[in-house]
């Protein structure tokens, strides 16, 4: 009878689950499409923001602008960019008033030279021979007042005639040192050149970039442009004028052509007459009665070459 009973039992379950097992599978499938259509339940995080002192805390200039506003980055861009636009519009215009012209040797009959080897170079192996020159090896702006040069001093020199133009370059020995003193001592420098001599045309000449295999530490174009631009600003386009000749002597890359030179700093003596004639294609007359004025140039005849 037990026996019985168990396999009645036992059939009975088996009939309800063949009957009931239609109806659970339908189930198991329709919750799971039912939670593949809902959405995993987002999580929030949040960032504590740094703490600020004061309520009048500057804004970040990173943080998130207002639609349609910029960005405080981008206003402090867009004004460096306007005055530096400005700047170079106002150097460019500041040049375009300069009317350069073509004068003879005979332009240089009243012309004083000051500078440091790279004049000397320019007495030695130039073809303006008429001019007359005070330059001397390592001289510096900072040290003009102490110098002489062949037993002159600078104030003697100055002081010992009334000359016409008078040409500037210093600056090559003082491309380590700091920069405003260099431009306080060569402000300096023009500043006496122009009581001294209140008649004359000051040409403040740029310094010669050199090769890229003599830059170091101290001497760099990087350097040596920065100078130059700071005694561009000494010019007022009047009475004193800035002039560059590196467009002669510099490559694509504005390094001084290494044909050009010995060492990478000093032009071979051939080559100080394409300066000269660069000199002579590039002049400021004022009167016009002024000698030289009226000739017509004449590429200058180079002398035998010499390093």
């Amino acid at each position: 009878m037990n026996n019985f009973k168990k396999s009645s039992y036992t059939i009975i379950l088996a009939v309800t689950f063949f009957i009931m097992s239609p109806f659970m599978i339908h189930q198991i499938w329709k919750n799971s499409a039912e939670e593949k259509k809902t959405p995993p339940a987002q999580v929030q995080t949040t960032t504590a923001a740094p703490a600020v002192e004061g309520d009048n805390a500057p804004e970040s200039a990173d943080a998130p602008a207002a639609e349609g506003e910029p960005r405080q980055a981008d206003v402090q861009d867009s004004t460096d960019a306007q005055s530096d636009t400005s700047s170079a519009e106002a150097n460019e215009a500041k040049a375009a008033e300069v009317e350069y012209q073509s004068v003879g040797v005979s332009y240089f009959d009243d012309a004083l030279f000051i500078g440091d080897s790279r004049t000397v170079g320019l007495s030695e192996y130039g073809t303006l021979k008429n001019a007359e020159y005070y330059c001397d090896i390592g001289l510096s702006a900072a040290g003009m007042n102490n110098t002489s040069v062949n037993g002159v001093t600078f104030d003697q020199e100055i002081d010992s005639k009334q000359y016409g133009k008078i040409y500037l370059m210093l600056g090559i020995n003082e491309c380590g040192n700091d920069f405003e003193s260099t431009m306080t001592a060569y402000r300096s420098v023009v500043e006496k050149l122009k009581v001294h001599q209140p008649d004359a045309v000051i040409y403040l000449m740029a310094n010669l970039h050199v090769a890229q295999s003599a830059e170091n530490g101290a001497i760099s174009n990087a350097n040596i442009e920065n100078l130059n631009s700071g005694i561009r600003t000494l010019a007022d386009n009047k009475r004193v004028f800035y002039i560059d000749v590196n467009e002669v002597y510099t490559d694509e890359n504005g390094y001084l052509k290494t044909e050009y030179s010995f060492d990478g700093v000093h032009p071979y003596g051939e080559y100080y007459v394409m300066w000269c004639d660069w000199l002579c294609q590039h002049a400021v007359v004022l009167d016009n009665s002024a000698a030289g004025a009226e000739e017509t140039y004449t590429e200058a005849v180079p002398e035998e070459a010499t390093e």
